[in-house]
């Protein structure tokens, strides 16, 4: 396939937006003009780089531009252009959807998938260069944005699932290096041609390397983010901005939370669902199997994921996870790890009667690290009986919720060892289960 005749079809035409975009620029345009907001206009185009590709090609002719080889902020953009240039030209756009006959509905949700890693990309490289000090982080997250891009154009012109990973299968439909056709993509479409300064080839430099490393870590996550593969490009990140490993990993879960709790897609949510993926074996379903799946099976298999990370990866002796039964009121023990064939926890119900300890943890989403003094106070200030089984050590627990009703309660502490519980595993504990409620 020619790169300059595709990246020339693209260029013909204007591509659609995802629809919740579409949906919320509409309202934010139906205002009076005095009420329409530059900084509202441009946090939607940081929130879907399909917007924000239809806001650049708008400047990216420009002379100034292409001579100082800069990256303008969007708000500046959107400024230069004039409200009702803004306006005119967003109430022509579209909205990207799957239609009988038309966009297939799996590629649909494969593009919402990886515009959402562009977005958690952003948020990563952002979230380094200030842990190193660096403020003016705009252009890198424009870039990152804007990186798989090209990738999506190409799947939604084919209107198919790649048969190879998307970069990959995209580098190979035109024999060139992604680099090399992000390269062409700005400069033939156009784009501001700063743009090539942090995405095409050139001389690395500490931000191009964050960059790379940002959009490697979030494109690659369905991949195993236990696979040392993945593991050393956080490594690496975390090196060139003098932080530790669990700084730069802890950017990683931040972004995709973020992400998720802003979806402008399904596909949004889809990193930080990777983040739970476990060391084993993976086969990753298709997405109408995904779609099969309802919200309580996806729960349940996230629950069962996230045992088993706590106890290979963090390393807990024991783990219970208490199903909250409404007809009993009560929790159950569902699932266990480390526990002996005749312990009575296995059998113990725990009461939520008023005024007991769980009745009281269990009534919101909250976590409790408990050292082995804060232990004895609480056996002795409730005289609940899942106190007299668990021994002296320290613990931490901490709730589940699903919306805003009550699914159970998490369990962790060392029993064999007596291991003290850090702060940083306490944090990657509540991370995961927070995880668990998206």
């Amino acid at each position: 396939m020619d790169l300059t005749k595709w990246i020339k079809s693209i260029a013909e035409k204007r591509w659609p937006i995802l629809p919740d975009t579409l949906s919320e620029l509409k309202d934010i345009c139906a205002r009076h003009s005095d009420m329409i907001s530059f900084t509202d206009l441009a946090n939607l185009c940081l929130s879907d780089p399909f917007l924000l590709l239809d806001l650049y090609r708008v400047v990216g002719n420009s002379r100034a531009l292409q001579r100082n080889e800069t990256i303008p902020s969007v708000e500046q953009t959107l400024m230069l252009m004039g409200l009702e240039a803004v306006v005119n030209r967003f109430g022509k756009v579209e909205a990207l959807a799957p239609a009988p006959n038309q966009l297939d509905p799996e590629v649909y949700e494969a593009i919402g998938d990886w515009l959402g890693r562009s977005r958690v990309a952003a948020l990563i490289v952002k979230e380094w260069l200030s842990i190193q000090g660096d403020h003016k982080v705009e252009d890198c997250f424009v870039a990152a944005l804007l990186y798989n891009v090209p990738a999506c154009l190409y799947m939604l012109q084919r209107n198919q699932l790649p048969d190879k990973p998307l970069l990959q299968e995209v580098s190979d439909a035109f024999g060139a290096d992604y680099s090399q056709i992000l390269a062409q993509f700005i400069r033939d479409l156009p784009l501001p041609a700063g743009l090539n300064g942090l995405l095409g080839p050139g001389a690395p430099s500490k931000r191009r390397q964050l960059l790379r490393l940002a959009m490697a870590t979030a494109n690659s996550l369905e991949n195993g983010c236990w696979r040392s593969t993945w593991q050393v490009g956080v490594d690496t990140a975390a090196k060139l901005i003098a932080t530790s490993p669990d700084n730069a990993y802890q950017a990683v879960v931040h972004a995709a939370l973020n992400v998720a709790h802003h979806p402008r897609a399904d596909g949004y949510s889809y990193p930080v669902r990777s983040l739970l993926l476990l060391e084993g074996e993976y086969k990753k379903a298709s997405m109408k199997q995904n779609k099969a799946l309802d919200a309580g099976a996806r729960l349940e298999d996230a629950i069962k994921e996230s045992i088993r990370f706590l106890a290979n990866d963090l390393k807990f002796e024991r783990i219970l996870y208490y199903h909250y039964e409404p007809e009993l009121h009560k929790l159950k023990l569902r699932y266990q790890v480390g526990l002996d064939a005749d312990n009575p926890l296995r059998k113990l119900l725990v009461e939520l009667e008023p005024g007991s300890f769980f009745a009281v943890f269990a009534s919101k989403p909250q976590s409790f690290h408990a050292p082995a003094s804060v232990r004895a106070q609480l056996a002795q200030r409730y005289e609940d009986a899942f106190f007299q089984h668990i021994g002296d050590g320290e613990f931490a627990l901490m709730t589940l919720f699903s919306g805003h009703h009550l699914s159970g309660v998490f369990y962790v502490d060392n029993p064999r060892s007596g291991r003290a519980i850090d702060e940083p595993t306490y944090h990657r504990f509540k991370d995961l289960i927070t995880r668990l409620t998206h």
